[in-house]
């Protein structure tokens, strides 16, 4: 009986391993810059977390005393101030002289009473352009912009000789004398209605630093036809808010047909699938596909769902671009989403795209800020409680607010160090243990079961055995 009652009290401990709950420090806080200290927090911590809204955090003093904390996304009000103003521009044949050049631009010198001036006139002098001959660069007129040049923005028609640009800018002031600025790659690609356009290239140029600007095309200038060119600058008045970015890589899918079923058909068409695991459940703002060098321009199909019991969610369906110009490479801007914090994604491409492709989600979140009030019981510690309440957040914050309020509070900054404890010591990692870690314990509690069924035969036939004596 003795035997038995170990075996019975052995089971209930394995079983209590596995349901314990337990606080578990993540970061540590050595320094004690006052009362009030402020961490920022990235994506890192939701490798820990339960909760996509942190609900599970306490903060603990060296003592192991909780300390009041609130955890919020910092927001930062950006004021931008856009400007954007025409300018000038023609082409120029090969060979063109300065002379040239000036009757163009409609500048002319003129001297009075030993003072030389110049005037612009309104009118651009087209005759003097000989439209049929092959065009050498084009001369963007800024002489009479009286402010900086952050960017130069180009429209063209596009053809399939121009979707993309190569171009090198110089600067003047004499029309005779130029200076390489910068170089850069445009380009104006589009289907099924959904575009890809970086027609902007940065100058960074103070006011008056040049009177002319040169635009020499490397590649796409044949039979150019710039529509409108303009100097845009832009005014910020705050920094931005800052982002947290990482990336996960995708493996090949086993299924290679759509999760999109069309009506009437049992089975989707035929695509190049990836699908991809976080380890993390950070709410995420805007996703991006990372292709390396690989040129792709079709159909992007993005599927999420926070458990692989759970169906594959649409999330978006359009056209992604990824383009070379040059040794550049563009491709279509963030996908914006609302705070999905799903942990398995599936991209299907067009199938072409199946061999040789790698590709990464760049995920794109937003840090938050934990403040706490200290109490000079350094170091601190962020913990992991997997008993928290539902409403624990909620509690936190409560009382937070009731400590600080009426409180002018300057929160000093402060550094953590990661402690890296084994994440899968946490109860609700535990939970989605691997499938070999599942057998182990099948086979373990098999085992104690046959021998559980052993010690009571066992007991039974000494009984048996008693009795007969």
């Amino acid at each position: 009986m003795r035997c038995m009652t170990k075996i019975i009290v052995l089971l209930m401990l394995c079983c209590s391993l596995v349901a314990q709950g337990a606080v578990t420090p993540v970061y540590q806080i050595t320094e004690d810059k006052g009362a009030y200290l402020q961490i920022t927090l990235t994506h890192d911590i939701h490798r820990y977390s339960a909760m996509s809204d942190l609900s599970d955090l306490v903060v603990l003093d060296n003592k192991g005393n909780r300390l009041p904390f609130r955890v919020i996304s910092p927001t930062v009000d950006v004021s931008e101030k856009a400007e954007s103003i025409p300018v000038r521009f023609f082409p120029v044949v090969v060979g063109a002289a300065p002379e040239t050049l000036l009757a163009l631009s409609s500048a002319s010198i003129r001297v009075d009473d030993n003072a030389i001036s110049v005037s612009v006139e309104k009118t651009t002098k087209d005759e003097l352009v000989d439209k049929t001959a092959p065009v050498d660069f084009f001369v963007v007129d800024m002489s009479e912009l009286k402010t900086r040049a952050d960017k130069l923005t180009l429209n063209w028609q596009v053809s399939e000789a121009n979707r993309y640009l190569e171009v090198e800018v110089s600067g003047t002031n004499d029309l005779q004398n130029w200076n390489k600025i910068t170089q850069s790659t445009l380009v104006q690609l589009e289907k099924d209605g959904q575009q890809l356009i970086r027609n902007a290239i940065a100058l960074h140029l103070a006011e008056r630093e040049y009177a002319y600007l040169r635009l020499k095309f490397a590649r796409g200038g044949d039979n150019l036809h710039i529509i409108q060119a303009t100097i845009d600058n832009t005014e910020k008045q705050s920094l931005p808010t800052p982002v947290d970015l990482w990336k996960i890589q995708g493996v090949l899918a086993e299924d290679q047909e759509s999760v999109v079923r069309t009506s009437g058909t049992v089975s989707g068409a035929s695509v190049a699938a990836w699908e991809f695991t976080r380890d993390e459940i950070a709410p995420i703002n805007h996703m991006s596909l990372e292709l390396g060098a690989h040129t792709y321009g079709d159909m992007i199909t993005i599927f999420s769902r926070p458990s692989t019991k759970k169906s594959w969610q649409l999330v978006y369906q359009g056209i992604w671009f990824n383009a070379q110009v040059g040794s550049d490479w563009q491709q279509s801007d963030a996908i914006h989403l609302h705070g999905n914090s799903d942990a398995h994604w599936r991209i299907e491409l067009n199938e072409e795209a199946r061999t040789g492709l790698e590709p990464k989600l760049v995920l794109h979140g937003q840090p938050q800020a934990l403040q706490f009030i200290a109490n000079n019981n350094a170091p601190y510690a962020i913990a992991i409680d997997d008993k928290a309440a539902t409403n624990n957040k909620h509690t936190n914050e409560h009382i937070f607010s009731q400590l600080i309020s009426g409180k002018e509070i300057v929160w000093a900054d402060v550094n953590f160090i990661e402690l890296k404890p084994d994440i899968h010591s946490l109860s609700h990692k535990m939970m989605n243990v691997n499938w070999k870690t599942y057998v182990f314990w099948g086979i373990l509690l098999s085992a104690l079961g046959v021998l559980l069924g052993v010690v009571i035969r066992l007991v039974k036939q000494m009984k048996h055995q008693t009795s007969q004596m």
